[in-house]
């Protein structure tokens, strides 16, 4: 891609290893954006920096699950780079069971990445963000956190809080030019949604396919978002087009939430 409209940007960009945050990764690397790209697992990182080829991109391997990780990270970041411009928070997880099975510790975990570690990398982005240059920061929601789900109550309540969480943020910081804002995909094909069908299975009895054509029948555009369609939606909320634009939540879902 000729268009070099992040060229000089540092982004830092959390769930980086695969999914949402690798997709965001590659869309705003090939607009000349340096990444630093944060996640636990540490090969899935060094494949993407290979991806990614020259450009003095970074990688941190960080399990933001650990309270000192995520409240460390920026500063890190700082050391190497003395800048960060955009901040995608894609770095989450999620679980799929009914209420009365959700334990405590799942619950933690649930909050602890989704919610949490969020604020903290977010917060801190914000705190360490120039005015003169002004940021951007894109938290991933979910359509989960838009509405209850019975299966993922964590998971949706995490979610609502984040579009929530990333209001304050707007009003808070929006003196030092700095918008957040939240996307919010619908299902989407990504390995951390592999990952989950055995968990959708045992709760609903379901097969993957079945599941599969019934979140298609219910989106209007009639298939499942890719990362790229969420990526697409993250770099225009980091560019000087959508200067104007924060505290907003937008759903990337083909239409999903219509008739969900």
């Amino acid at each position: 891609m000729s268009n070099q409209r992040f060229a000089g940007r540092v982004a830092l960009i959390t769930g980086a290893g695969s999914g949402i945050g690798e997709a965001a990764a590659m869309r705003l690397a090939s607009e000349g954006a340096r990444i630093i790209a944060v996640d636990r697992n540490e090969s899935k990182l060094t494949k993407l920096l290979s991806s990614l080829g020259g450009g003095g991109h970074i990688q941190l391997t960080r399990d933001l699950r650990v309270e000192e990780n995520a409240k460390s990270l920026v500063a890190d970041c700082m050391k190497q780079t003395q800048r960060i411009d955009i901040v995608v928070n894609a770095a989450g997880v999620c679980h799929f069971r009914p209420m009365k099975d959700i334990d405590v510790e799942e619950w933690d975990e649930v909050l602890e990445i989704n919610l949490r570690a969020l604020f903290q990398v977010a917060t801190a982005a914000a705190e360490a963000m120039d005015p003169a240059r002004g940021g951007r920061i894109v938290n991933l929601g979910s359509n989960a956190g838009r509405k209850g789900r019975a299966l993922s109550a964590h998971y949706a309540a995490s979610k609502a809080a984040v579009a929530n969480l990333t209001e304050s943020l707007a009003l808070s910081y929006g003196k030092k030019n700095i918008t957040a804002n939240t996307v919010c995909p619908a299902v989407t094909d990504t390995p951390m949604w592999e990952g989950l069908f055995s968990e959708l299975h045992a709760a609903t009895g379901k097969s993957r396919q079945d599941l599969t054509d019934g979140w298609t029948k219910l989106t209007p555009l009639g298939r499942l978002g890719t990362p790229t369609d969420v990526a697409n939606l993250i770099a225009f909320l980091v560019s000087n087009e959508a200067s104007f634009i924060t505290g907003q939540t937008i759903n990337v879902c083909g239409g999903f939430m219509l008739t969900c």
